[in-house]
């Protein structure tokens, strides 16, 4: 029922927008070292994504992936030039 609603409130568009912010904020948040990493933090992340923008959670990870290739071999040509 709450998903529904998360879907009438907001626009595709705009559960895009927000399933790709989850998914960055999560990779960002899982790389903190130790005891500063916010687990809580993470878990919920996690939990909106897969359960209010299902919907777009795939489709977010696969396009914040392939973009962090790009951006990987970008720098690593940077480096080597």
């Amino acid at each position: 029922m709450m998903n529904q609603t998360i879907q009438h409130s907001f626009s595709m568009r705009d559960q895009y927008i927000i399933a790709q912010a989850l998914v960055l904020g999560i990779q960002e948040l899982d790389k903190v070292p130790g005891v500063m990493k916010e687990v809580s933090n993470i878990l919920d992340m996690k939990y909106l994504l897969e359960n209010q923008f299902g919907n777009f959670a795939l489709v977010a990870q696969l396009t914040t992936g392939e973009a962090n290739k790009i951006l990987d071999k970008i720098n690593t040509e940077n480096e080597v030039n």
